[in-house]
């Protein structure tokens, strides 16, 4: 079977590194919209101080759009920036077993938040849906979509612990512990 268009011209090893390349360009959209969203945070802070502390009228809506920044700060960083190996893990006992064991039990160990996380979605999905009906008290804005972005984390990190079960990283901590 003859294949067409640009995938045809190219060799097995230009098509896997432009799939790392969007994989890449992917990987810094989501650095740019976490390092956005907390640009978001800080400029609402700062504005706040000004407002309070030069001209002595604070205003509302900025401690509140913080708040919620943080809160996307932080679930948007953990799903989409943060490496799983910069995740908090114990180890110190896991590098003292053979490599086959190490697979098992890192395989293990990322099926247990990954299966919490999934048994999880519906409930939390559920819930945004029924906190659609509440605002948020100044800007107004639905709880369901001021906190959407937990569903996003969830579900992130529970593809991602799926994909790192099935294709682990090629570099695993040798006996002694150090990589």
């Amino acid at each position: 079977m003859r294949r067409s268009g640009r995938g045809a011209c190219l060799s097995g090893s230009t098509r896997s590194s432009s799939k790392a390349g969007f994989a890449t360009r992917l990987a810094g959209a989501a650095d740019f919209s976490g390092a956005a969203l907390f640009a978001v945070l800080f400029l609402a802070l700062v504005l706040q101080v000004i407002r309070r502390f030069v001209f002595g009228s604070p205003v509302a809506w900025t401690e509140e759009l913080a708040t919620t920044a943080f809160v996307w700060v932080i679930f948007w960083g953990t799903a989409f920036s943060v490496p799983l190996a910069a995740h908090v893990a114990v180890d110190f006992i896991v590098p003292r077993f053979a490599p086959a064991a190490r697979r098992v039990l890192y395989a293990l160990g990322l099926a247990l938040p990954a299966g919490c996380f999934l048994w999880a979605l519906p409930g939390i999905a559920d819930y945004l849906h029924f906190m659609m009906r509440e605002r948020t008290p100044v800007l107004e804005i639905p709880f369901g979509i001021a906190y959407s972005v937990f569903l996003a984390a969830a579900l992130m990190v529970v593809l991602r612990c799926l994909w790192a079960i099935f294709r682990p990283p090629r570099e695993q901590p040798d006996a002694s512990g150090e990589a």
